[in-house]
């Protein structure tokens, strides 16, 4: 054999003594090595496992806690049973309110009082037009909130323009808000909220419905008195007592003056409101009203109202006023029957009628 075939089989032996050798198996993970190094760092594992916890309950307490009261407070119902306006000035008045408010009870906090405002809600800009103090609350699931307090009117425009809507609305929306804090039981933690809530409530509606009953004229009064004195029943639909004073109405048939209507001392409660009342009235104007075709049917007359005076212990107040002068006022009156039973006079039609 040649020494290149003896070479060339040395190689062959070789290579397949290569193929044929047992390849050595993993060597298998070193458990002791893992448990060695938790062992050895376990206080940082520790560590990280409180990090974790506390951020959690950080996260709970300052986000979670929060939004839940903040949410609490929004489901909350405000609803008000009544509202008195009283010793009336110029510049102050003294607010009474009686309301409640109605929560699911599913949450045990206290509530601080804290400075509000009302303003109307649909009236772009919203300003108000009064501040108020709230007392501290709870989250009971019902509780009497009671408020009274003398209030020095900042914003007259803004108070001004409150009451020409409350007089001349059937409905009207006004909101109250504050920024208050809020105590959960078994928290030493207070939260800042949020206090908003609209209220739909009802408004003077012009004093829609009023009745004049039991008139009388008198044809030949003394100096300074009136010469017609009846009694109006005003309705007040809304839930405010309102002690306005004299008032004092220019009143109108078709748009010609016929003279002025007074209320003394009025104080104006929910529900019928009798009251007498005083005119000076033009006589004559009333008389060819009466005895014209378009009323000389029935003698029912619709005189219009316009707030003309409001005073009160000697001073103007003035938010009433604006709210009983932006708007006319009608009222039917059977001038026709008023006559009869004052004169004895029956009015009747011109024969041409």
């Amino acid at each position: 054999m040649s020494n290149k075939e003896e070479n060339e089989s040395a190689e062959v032996y070789q290579t397949e003594s290569r193929v044929d050798q047992p390849v050595a198996p993993a060597a298998a993970p070193k458990k002791r090595g893992c448990l060695g190094h938790l062992k050895r760092f376990w206080w940082a594992y520790l560590l990280v496992l409180i990090c974790i916890v506390v951020l959690v309950v950080c996260l709970v307490i300052f986000v979670g806690v929060p939004k839940i009261a903040q949410q609490k407070v929004n489901d909350a119902k405000l609803e008000i049973q009544g509202v008195n306006v009283i010793n009336t000035k110029p510049d102050s008045i003294t607010l009474q309110i009686n309301s409640t408010i109605t929560t699911d009870g599913s949450i045990k906090a206290n509530i601080d009082g804290f400075d509000g405002v009302m303003y109307l809600e649909d009236l772009p800009g919203q300003t108000p037009f009064l501040n108020i103090s709230f007392p501290k609350t709870n989250g009971d699931k019902h509780q009497l909130v009671n408020i009274s307090q003398d209030i020095t009117i900042g914003d007259h425009d803004a108070f001004n323009t409150f009451n020409i809507w409350f007089a001349a609305n059937e409905t009207l929306n006004v909101t109250v808000y504050g920024r208050t804090k809020v105590k959960p039981s078994g928290l030493s933690t207070k939260f800042g909220v949020t206090f908003k809530k609209t209220i739909n409530m009802k408004g003077l509606n012009l004093f829609n419905g009023t009745t004049v009953d039991g008139g009388k004229i008198n044809i030949s009064p003394k100096k300074g008195q009136p010469n017609f004195k009846a009694t109006a029943d005003i309705p007040n639909a809304s839930y405010f007592t309102l002690d306005i004073g004299n008032a004092t109405f220019t009143n109108f048939i078709d748009n010609t003056n016929i003279g002025n209507l007074t209320i003394p001392n009025l104080l104006l409660v929910p529900g019928s409101n009798k009251v007498p009342i005083t005119a000076n009235l033009d006589q004559i104007s009333v008389l060819q009203a009466v005895q014209s075709a378009k009323y000389c049917k029935t003698g029912i007359i619709p005189v219009k109202l316009r707030g003309s005076a409001v005073v009160k212990d000697g001073q103007t107040l003035q938010y009433f006023l604006d709210g009983l002068s932006a708007n006319n006022e009608t009222v039917p009156m059977d001038i026709g029957s008023i006559i009869k039973n004052s004169l004895g006079t029956t009015i009747s039609c011109p024969k041409s009628s």
